[in-house]
Parts: C-alpha cells; structure tokens; sequence
C-alpha cells in the first residue's frame, strides 16, 4: 500500500494524517514482527488459509493471496505465527511458507486445519 494510500486511510479512520515517517518506522516493526523467532513453545494446532485481496501493482489491479498461520499454543493461547502475501496458493507456496515458519522456529505440530485439498498434499 502506497503512503499516500495509508495518509488517506489514517484520516478517514482517526481525522488526521500519520506522516510518511511514521509509516516508514511503522513498516519496520511489522517486519520485525512477521521474522520475528517463534518462542511460543510448541505449537500442537495449527490453522492455516489464503486470503485474497486486491492490490494495485502499477496502477494494475490484481488479486493476491496472503498466506495466514495461527496456531494454539501448549498453554493453549492462539497466537498468530504468521502472514505473507504475495504467494499462490499452491502446494509449492504452502511448502515455502511452511519452511519459513519452520525456519521460525514453529515446533510440535500435530494437526492443521485448512480448507485447502492442495495444502494437504504439501503438508
């Protein structure tokens, strides 16, 4: 999303502009977060889906799937390990981003919940 985009979205939500160094640091904690080490324990219940979206790459529209992972910890919270976009949703995507999480260390998984006959192959 353009910082453009974000400036009008910020405004219409809260009546005021963040300014584009807010959104520049801002972006820098999201990244900080989506690689951030999985330190959650183990992580026995995964759920996994492709959400599409449509974004504007080049003032081209096109429909794109983010990769979503939220798991339920051993002491039972759910956390979510995981979002990234730009992916198919296909049994090579889901292997890729399951090797991410795994580089993440997620650990300990005994079922995941999808929606996906691909996903389960690539699982």
């Amino acid at each position: 999303m353009s910082v453009r985009r974000v400036e009008d979205i910020t405004e219409a939500l809260w009546g005021s502009k963040v300014s584009p160094a807010m959104i520049s640091e801002l972006n820098v904690h999201i990244e900080d977060w989506r690689n951030r080490p999985l330190q959650g324990g183990r992580y026995p219940y995964v759920y996994v889906d492709g959400i599409y979206v449509r974004r504007n790459w080049s003032e081209e529209f096109d429909n794109v799937a983010i990769l979503v992972a939220i798991a339920v910890n051993e002491d039972g919270y759910r956390e979510v390990l995981g979002a990234a976009e730009g992916m198919k949703e296909d049994k090579a995507g889901w292997v890729i981003f399951f090797q991410w999480l795994r580089g993440r260390g997620l650990d300990g998984v005994k079922l995941v919940v999808c929606d996906n006959r691909i996903l389960a192959a690539a699982v």
